[in-house]
This record gives C-alpha cells, sequence and structure tokens, in this order.
C-alpha cells in the first residue's frame, strides 16, 4: 500500500511541475508576443492531457503495481484540483466531458506505467 501511496504521490508532483513549467511559458508567450488567451485555450487542454497522461504513467512506474487504482486517484486528485480552482458555480456538460477524459487518460497512463516500466516479470 506505501508503494502505491508513493506512485500517487510522484504522479501528483510530476504533474504540478509541468503545469508550473507550461503556466511559466504560457505567460511568457502572452506577454511577450500578439498572441490572445482565446487562441491559446486549445493548446492548453492538450498539454493538461498530456501532463496528465505524463504524471499518471510516472505514478504507475513507481509503484509498481495497480495501475488502474494509482492512475484512477491522480485522475480524482486532478478533478477535484480542477474543480475546486476553476468552478464557477454551475457545472457544464464540456466540463463533465473534460472530468471524463481525465479519469480515462490517467487510468490508461497508469496501467501503460506499470506495464512499461515497473511491473514484475517473469524470468524463465
Amino acid at each position: 500500500m506505501l508503494q502505491i501511496g508513493k506512485g500517487i504521490t510522484y504522479g501528483v508532483v510530476v504533474i504540478a511541475l509541468s503545469v508550473l513549467f507550461i503556466s511559466i511559458i504560457v505567460a511568457a508567450l502572452l506577454a511577450l508576443t500578439p498572441v490572445k488567451e482565446l487562441d491559446m485555450t486549445k493548446w492548453l487542454n492538450g498539454s493538461m492531457f498530456a501532463v496528465v497522461l505524463t504524471g499518471a504513467i510516472v505514478g504507475g512506474a513507481v509503484s509498481k503495481k495497480k495501475g488502474l487504482l494509482v492512475g484512477a486517484f491522480i485522475g480524482l486528485i486532478m478533478t477535484a484540483l480542477s474543480f475546486l480552482l476553476t468552478t464557477q458555480g454551475a457545472i457544464w456538460t464540456s466540463s463533465l466531458i473534460q472530468t471524463s477524459l481525465t479519469l480515462f487518460i490517467s487510468i490508461v497512463g497508469g496501467i501503460a506505467g506499470v506495464n512499461l516500466f515497473g511491473g514484475a516479470r517473469e524470468q524463465s
């Protein structure tokens, strides 16, 4: 159980650091170029899914087992943080779709992390 918690923690830390790095880049682009905020929304949504996938892969690789559980917890944590930081009173269909995609991507990432980097291998 400790290994699963360690995987979740590593995954969330990777996501937080990635979001910080991307925020710095986006802020610099918005300040130094004529790009508008509305032009950045598709890029930011895509990068959010990539960051969640990366964090879940790291979490699965660190935990070395239960990738589905690790990915689901990372997805739930990110969804909860997203709702706490961005919800403006109403839940829209687009936010439900984004939440579903975030959970799905994080579960896939957790499973991929365990299978690609951390799972127990049978030696023959």
